[in-house]
């Protein structure tokens, strides 16, 4: 996907809450969720958008100390344009205008590529690892279980 416009990264809104879900596999509902939480004032989705399609996202969840960017997900053909860095930003802005000091983030330490973004963007690691077993909805709709280990890291944002 070739961007034509400038990326807009803004806040979910219940409005494009069926948007997003549309691109959705089957029983995931990932999208409902973060709309619930962020109602609560659990969370923020932050929705990257090139023109009406959504192209990443990325969580801010609210319920850590320091608040934690999680599920940083660019589509396959957005990748490589600039997406997660732009979603990242964003999330520092955000975190900024509220006041916030730090941002943390966890690096998988099987995923080099995103833990060099991070590095690039200020994050930095901290030697607290922890691994964690959950379940998920694959891009086929199927149920799986999976297990990360992932590394904190930790930018400034004010």
């Amino acid at each position: 996907m070739t961007r034509k416009e400038p990326l807009d990264v803004r806040e979910l809104a219940a409005s494009e809450v069926d948007r997003i879900e549309a691109d959705e596999p089957p029983g995931k509902g990932f999208v409902r969720e973060m709309w619930r939480l962020q109602a609560a004032g659990q969370s923020v989705l932050l929705v990257a958008w090139d023109g009406d399609v959504p192209v990443g996202s990325a969580q801010l969840d609210l319920r850590t100390a320091p608040v934690e960017l999680k599920n940083l997900n660019v589509r396959a053909d957005s990748r490589g344009r600039g997406v997660g860095t732009a979603l990242i930003a964003a999330a520092k802005a955000w975190m900024r205008a509220r006041g916030h000091a730090q941002l943390s983030i966890g690096a998988g330490v099987d995923n080099p590529a995103a833990r060099r973004l991070y590095e690039r963007v200020g994050f930095v690691g901290t030697g607290e690892v922890s691994t964690i077993t959950y379940d998920y909805v694959d891009a086929e709709g199927i149920s799986r279980t999976a297990t990360e280990t992932d590394e904190r890291l930790i930018a400034e944002v004010s």
